[in-house]
């Protein structure tokens, strides 16, 4: 399932340490994957520039990342894999300065785009949106299908939702609709989520059980007050099932290229003991805080006062979840502390016994070897005084014998 992401350029300059990750010879097979369009691979960087300044526009955006992928463990040649990637970027960005590259070091092959903001031909300047984002995944769908590669599903953002019916019209007027504020909770909490876990685990703290299995067609919603909702009846093609397993699919390939991109390493295991626990408090907090801007701007735009009362009952059960959440990181902290200390003192007195054990053994062997040493010299004592009695017999005889 192909499909197109758009990396952030914040920071990243003129473009020059971009081109360098993505024509790296140990991700390209040695630049056998990376092709230049409308520019010569090893100067890209300076035509780049040159583009931009006769042109006179150094300012703004300077060049735009794009990534497009297939999932990890999809069965596709990395020849392939190149020639739809340079195909799209010849259909995508005519007259810009492209280079592309192909990363096969990797079990998702994935294909990089560094694009010029600068129109070489004409000098416009190019501007990404979520518009031209899906455009470009329209356009990298026609092509994969053309090869015959497997692409993600489009979302049917044009599909026939149920209307507002006028209850629920004259309710939204009064800011007493159930059903816009459910809504409104999911254009909160799609703000922060990158996954559905996520995103179930967000509604939960805002009062709402999410039913969302993969054998069911629709997602169904349980909000505070008891009433139950399924997506296809929140008036807007975005939040149904398929749609919103899409942004999710589509946010997933974000995170994934942009941890590889920025070079993130896992932290290590003794630095996050409570890694999950602190997660799930930073996402609460940020979550009641959005609510309380949230609560604050609808109050300036007459809420009313149960509404008011029902927000503010919401924020201070997530506050007391935060407050438990962060005693139980506290105690847990403690008890694990507590516990690697109390395995240092063991291994420090499993070390000194060790090492009095040891030093009786060496001593043994010292007292020995000394013993051994002192026999030794006797019997080499008695060898050497053996053998002078020798001698001096010897000289004797042979005194007597010459007379």
């Amino acid at each position: 399932m192909a499909t197109v992401t758009a990396i952030s350029t914040k920071g990243g300059g003129g473009g020059k340490k971009s081109l360098e990750y993505i024509c790296r010879d140990e991700k390209t097979e040695g630049k056998k994957y990376v092709t230049a369009l409308n520019c010569s691979l090893p100067t890209a960087y300076q035509e780049f520039k040159n583009t931009r300044e006769m042109y006179g526009k150094t300012d703004g955006v300077k060049y735009y990342h794009f990534v497009q992928s297939h999932p990890s463990g999809y069965k596709i040649e990395p020849a392939l894999t190149h020639k739809i990637a340079v195909e799209f970027a010849e259909k995508a960005f005519p007259g810009h300065e492209v280079v592309v590259a192909t990363h096969t070091d990797v079990d998702h092959i994935h294909s990089h785009f560094i694009l010029n903001a600068v129109n070489a031909e004409t000098g416009l300047k190019y501007h990404s949106n979520k518009f031209t984002l899906q455009e470009l995944r329209q356009l990298s769908d026609e092509i994969c299908q053309k090869y015959g590669v497997t692409t993600l599903k489009q979302p049917e953002l044009g599909k026939q939702t149920n209307g507002v019916t006028t209850g629920e019209y004259r309710c939204a007027m009064r800011q007493e609709s159930w059903k816009m504020n459910l809504i409104n909770t999911i254009d909160t909490v799609m703000k922060r989520a990158k996954s559905k876990k996520q995103f179930r685990f967000y509604m939960k703290q805002c009062g709402y059980d999410v039913k969302w299995e993969d054998s069911r067609k629709y997602i169904t919603y349980t909000c505070p007050n008891g009433r139950r909702c399924r997506d296809n009846k929140l008036h807007e093609a975005k939040y149904r099932k398929e749609n919103m397993e899409y942004e999710f699919e589509i946010r997933r390939n974000e995170s994934s290229f942009k941890a590889e991109y920025s070079g993130a390493q896992d932290i290590p295991t003794m630095v996050c003991v409570q890694e999950h626990n602190w997660l799930a408090l930073i996402s609460q907090l940020k979550l009641l805080s959005d609510m309380a801007i949230e609560t604050k701007a609808r109050a300036d735009a007459t809420m009313t006062y149960e509404q008011m009362k029902w927000h503010l009952e919401n924020q201070q059960t997530i506050l007391d979840q935060v407050i438990e959440r962060s005693l139980a990181i506290q105690k847990q902290t403690s008890q694990n502390v507590t516990a690697e200390v109390s395995k240092l003192d063991q291994a420090a007195e499993d070390l000194v016994s060790q090492a009095g054990r040891l030093n009786e053994q060496t001593l043994s062997q010292l007292k020995c070897s000394e013993e051994q040493s002192r026999s030794l010299g006797f019997r080499l004592l008695r060898i050497v005084v053996l053998i002078e009695f020798l001698h001096l017999i010897s000289s004797v005889a042979l005194l007597l014998w010459l007379r």
